[in-house]
């Protein structure tokens, strides 16, 4: 096949397996993509781009370029939120993440499969000839503060090496000198570190519960698994004490890259899926402009639109008419201070007899665009209209906090739950998550605790969250002072994120609360269903079973 790559870190792969291979490396900003092609006089049966770190590379008109569209996405965990406009653009969409290749397909409609980063081929290398007992290697800076408690705890504890500041291949030589290898993810991803390290031969210790982890490398038997800092110190010592299992695992590991995660594998997979997709690209051109423009906007929201307001503002009002298209704008109108353009669009979508008039998604965002801009009634007649198309009976609701609640609930019932990598900012942006609507009922009443309780268990399982549950937990434990489960919860979220005394601390006022209560065995039972290893509980002196 004649393959068209754009920042491919498998060009090479794909070219050793027999296929003819442009690799292009354009400097990131937008890219007319048939330029790019015509200037090399390249026509291709499959475009493949991968994600670029860092300054985006965007591909215009490639509903222009004959043949199958593939975009590789690695920080989906952070980017989703544009990228599930952008990936409307190709034919098949592949993440690094298990859970987010299959999210990425039921938002966007696009094929989706997991394709994860790749390990290095490299030579085994015995433990008895490795210096280095704990290492991590990674940048440590303000805007880190997780990975820097991460490291503080490490290097006290066990005075971990961190090695800063160095190219790839001295990383690998670092890391192939290097016995225990601790990990940690921003958003619960399966990230580099972990097949950089697990290449070198080292005992790598991730955080658990990462959807896909399991079937990367097998928890206790190729790396060691942790949830919060007491398992980490726990298996570091266990670790420690028994270097030959350790060893074994660490090799059990290395050897399971070179079987099954080098990138020749990884460029067999995706060869795989485009030789199954072949036949499927297909060149829909409103859509497009829509997609199109809705990456631009989504990226614009975020503060990183690679062109000016004006020129986005021309792209949004030159799509065809469209529920997306109005959404689109009544966020834009918004976030460029323009409330009665606001006022004036949602009139019309009340009194109009618009086809798309009765969208449910558009309904929602008029209804929290109404309350944005004080207008209640407006807000309230939108929600009424969204129960009638949903086939629903209800009462208007009374306040604006009732009507963030109701529409938090409705966003839970259709998965939008929370929106990763985007920073949200209530003073210019709509609420589109659950979350979002329970931080606006939150801030209209901050004493009302059912609404704190309410997002804490929202992000109870939703990893990177730690500081928003950390200050919520606080909150609550501030003004419902005897309520041992929130102080219990407390103190696990401070051991999640390596505040080792905090957690303790809140740990034992919570112990103390409940036995005040005369509900010690409850408490026990709580703690012992967050304390697998009994790591906890032998630091607090509670035996396992009490």
């Amino acid at each position: 096949m004649r393959l068209c790559v754009i920042n491919c870190a498998l060009q090479n792969e794909l070219q050793s397996l027999g296929n003819t291979v442009l690799g292009l490396h354009p400097k990131p900003g937008i890219h007319d993509l048939p330029r790019l092609l015509e200037e090399h006089s390249f026509q291709p049966d499959v475009v493949i781009q991968q994600e670029s770190l860092g300054p985006r590379v965007l591909l215009k008109d490639l509903e222009k370029v004959s043949g199958l569209k593939v975009f590789w996405s690695i920080d989906t965990h952070l980017n989703a939120f544009w990228q599930m406009e952008y990936v409307r653009l190709f034919d098949l969409v592949c993440s690094t993440q298990r859970n987010w290749s299959d999210a990425l397909q039921k938002l966007t409609n696009v094929p989706a499969f997991w394709l994860p980063w790749f390990g290095r081929r490299l030579p085994w290398k015995g433990w008895d000839r490795r210096p280095r007992t704990v290492c991590f290697v990674g940048r440590v800076t303000e805007h880190r503060p997780s990975r820097k408690r991460f490291v503080n705890f490490l290097r006290r504890e066990f005075q971990m090496e961190l090695v800063e500041d160095v190219s790839f291949q001295q990383m690998l030589d670092v890391y192939r000198e290097t016995r225990l290898a601790p990990n940690e993810a921003i958003f619960g991803e399966i990230n580099f570190r972990l097949f950089e390290a697990a290449s070198c031969g080292c005992l790598v210790l991730n955080p658990s519960g990462i959807p896909g982890l399991g079937e990367t490398f097998l928890p206790d038997r190729e790396i060691g698994v942790f949830s919060h800092a007491l398992e980490l110190k726990s298996k570091i010592n266990h670790y420690s004490r028994n270097q030959r299992l350790a060893e074994q695992m660490g090799k059990a590991a290395w050897a399971r890259v070179q079987e099954e995660h080098l990138a020749i594998h990884r460029a067999e997979r995706l060869l795989e899926a485009v030789t199954q997709a072949l036949g499927r690209s297909s060149s829909q051109p409103e859509l497009s402009a829509l997609s199109w423009t809705l990456t631009l906007y989504r990226l614009w929201q975020a503060r990183r639109a690679p062109i000016d307001v004006g020129d986005l503002q021309n792209l949004l009002l030159a799509l065809p008419e469209s529920p997306r298209k109005r959404e689109a704008l009544l966020g834009f109108w918004l976030g460029t201070n323009r409330q009665d353009l606001v006022l004036h669009d949602l009139r019309a979508l009340l009194q109009s007899e618009l086809p798309f008039g009765n969208d449910p998604a558009l309904t929602r965002t008029a209804s929290l665009a109404a309350l944005h801009i004080g207008e209640v009634a407006l807000a309230k007649a939108f929600w009424l209209r969204h129960q009638k198309i949903s086939g629903r009976t209800a009462n208007a609701p009374l306040t604006p906090q009732q009507l963030y609640l109701l529409w938090s609930r409705e966003m839970l019932r259709e998965g939008l739950r929370v929106r990763r990598g985007f920073v949200y900012d209530h003073e210019r942006q709509l609420p589109e998550s659950a979350l979002e609507c329970l931080i606006l009922g939150h801030r209209i009443d901050p004493h009302d605790m059912d609404i704190c309780k309410g997002m804490d268990a929202l992000l109870d399982k939703e990893p990177g969250f730690e500081p928003t549950r950390l200050a919520l937990l606080s909150h609550l434990t501030l003004y419902q002072p005897d309520n041992w489960l929130a102080g219990l919860k407390l103190g696990l979220v401070n051991l999640q994120g390596f505040r080792l005394e905090e957690g303790l601390e809140e740990l034992l006022l919570a112990a103390l609360k409940a036995e005040q209560h005369d509900e010690t065995r409850k408490f026990n039972n709580a703690l012992a269903a967050a304390d697998p290893d009994d790591s906890i509980r032998t630091v607090l002196g509670i035996q396992p079973g009490a």
